[in-house]
């Protein structure tokens, strides 16, 4: 199959007003392979073979790299809207408490639910840390592997595990009792031999992933990726990390795994570890390209940063989430001016709480104005926009291939129409996709070349039994059900070691 796009406008940031107009982009396979004046590149002179052409009239349109969200949790679909007010340690414990237990549909559901949303707003690729709320079974991995397969989507599903939780060990010391909520019971509670029973769970799991990784890694024309997702810093023991690193370079496979998104993990692995969790990594050579570290908010000395420079480890900015739970900002001018990859997320939807690119762009390049009183110092549209294209392309270990309309790059292009309201008149590209599109304008996207929107319809799933599918699953979940008492404690006990913590950092401990 081939498909032609005649006519379009490209974006390119060498161009006047950083568009390259009246162009024709002729992709084969997955790869685009020619882009040229659009009388340059005509179907009389088009040598394709016996390949099946395509034809895609442009005018109007404005091609763009498909947008990457480098960090998301599906399963949180259902859950979307549900909280506010409330910082991220309380609310892992409302998740833990009122998730329920996750068939394998649910995980097809919300999985199918992540790339309907995605797709439909110019989202072309996604790294999603997929959790579920009690021990892992093959099944949920492969229905959330299938509704990506089913979509269309370019996906990389990155399953979480811990095998230690420090916080709850610092919990315990600052006189907390953490461990019997569902949280805690999930993270070890009070069981005896939690240490060797998170132990032999590790080994299990990781396992299992190792075959997991071995149907499923790079199918679908390498479309799809199995990675690998330690959930956290204070979750995991080196040994863990190390262990999850090999697994992943024996499959080709990356790394990813939440860094120091609050204050309170900082202060937990500061605490344990005598190092900031970022020092931790580096001594521990767990610090590498084929690492993704979303959130990285409390990455702040000059010494950690340079560390993540020299190592190439990928930084995943997720503005919203930062901001809805009250975890702060990540320094990505300061990141971005060592020379440091930073991606964009989304985050889950129940703490960001849409999936939308767009917005997330937005976010990153405007809440960093108040941090940096020299107005050259804020992050420009181009750098916002390219943290979410060629930053998304690196975190899916594709770098040199996507992220840009490019002769030689994978076939991930959105199709926007000039004409709407939002974008009209067309200024400067990277200005208007930052700072004025919302998704509405989106009008046909391809993903490893082939089109799966067109004239923003989805052409691979069908949706409205989905969607109707969800909304009845959703219903009969506990979260929708008023806070038992028990939940209600956990909940505030969590809050009362958040801000016992909170209170200590502030004070400089």
């Amino acid at each position: 199959m081939a498909i032609l796009i005649e006519h379009v406008d490209v974006l390119d940031p060498a161009a006047p007003r950083s568009t390259a107009h009246d162009q024709s982009i002729l992709i084969e396979g997955n790869t685009i392979t020619r882009i040229a004046p659009a009388a340059e590149l005509a179907l009389p002179s088009l040598q394709i073979g016996a390949q099946t052409l395509q034809v895609i009239n442009g005018r109007g349109l404005l091609a763009i790299p498909g947008l990457i969200s480098a960090h998301t949790h599906s399963p949180e679909n259902f859950m979307r809207g549900a909280t506010e007010r409330m910082p991220l340690e309380p609310w892992l414990v409302w998740l833990y408490g009122t998730c329920g237990e996750y068939s394998a549909r649910d995980h097809y559901l919300c999985a199918a639910m992540s790339a309907i949303e995605m797709l439909l707003s110019g989202v072309t690729g996604t790294l999603d840390h997929l959790w579920h709320g009690g021990p892992w079974q093959r099944e949920y991995l492969d229905a959330a592997m299938q509704a990506y397969s089913d979509s269309g989507i370019r996906a990389a599903v990155a399953p979480m595990y811990d095998d230690h939780d420090y916080v709850l060990d610092v919990a315990d010391q600052l006189g907390f009792d953490l461990r019997g909520s569902v949280y805690g019971q999930s993270h070890g509670g009070y069981r005896p031999d939690r240490e060797d029973y998170r132990r032999g769970l590790l080994r299990d799991t990781l396992a299992m992933l190792d075959a997991w990784m071995c149907d499923w890694h790079r199918r679908d024309d390498g479309r799809l990726q199995a990675f690998l997702g330690p959930a956290a810093g204070q979750l995991v023991t080196t040994e863990c990390l190390q262990w999850s690193l090999a697994l992943a370079r024996k499959h080709g496979a990356g790394v990813h795994m939440h860094c120091v998104e609050t204050r309170v993990q900082d202060y937990c692995i500061r605490r344990v570890r005598g190092k900031t969790a970022i020092h931790w990594l580096y001594d521990e050579g767990l610090l590498s390209p084929e690492v993704t570290l979303p959130h990285s908010v409390w990455v702040r000395s000059p010494a950690d940063l340079d560390r993540l420079a020299e190592c190439g480890a990928i930084p995943v900015h997720n503005p919203a989430a930062n901001l809805k739970l009250g975890s702060g900002l990540m320094p990505m001018r300061e990141m971005l001016d060592r020379g440091i990859t930073v991606a964009l997320g989304v985050d889950g939807a129940c703490s960001s709480d849409n999936q939308n690119m767009f917005d997330a762009m937005k976010l990153a390049a405007l809440i960093h104005n108040l941090n940096h009183h020299d107005p050259q110092t804020w992050i420009s549209a181009r750098e916002a926009f390219e943290a979410c294209t060629l930053g998304g392309a690196a975190a899916l270990l594709l770098r040199e291939r996507l992220g840009r309309v490019h002769v030689g790059y994978l076939a991930d292009i959105v199709l926007l129409d000039t004409r709407s309201a939002v974008l009209a008149p067309m200024n400067d590209a990277y200005g208007m996709l930052v700072h004025c599109e919302t998704g509405s304008s989106v009008k046909h996207v391809i993903v490893n070349g082939r089109l799966v929107v067109r004239d923003r319809k989805l052409l691979t799933l069908d949706t409205d039994p989905l969607i109707a599918e969800f909304f009845e699953r959703a219903a009969r979940l506990p979260f929708r059900q008023p806070l038992d008492e028990k939940t209600r404690k956990d909940i505030a006990d969590a809050q009362a070691f958040w801000q016992a913590v909170m209170q200590r950092v502030e004070s400089g401990e």
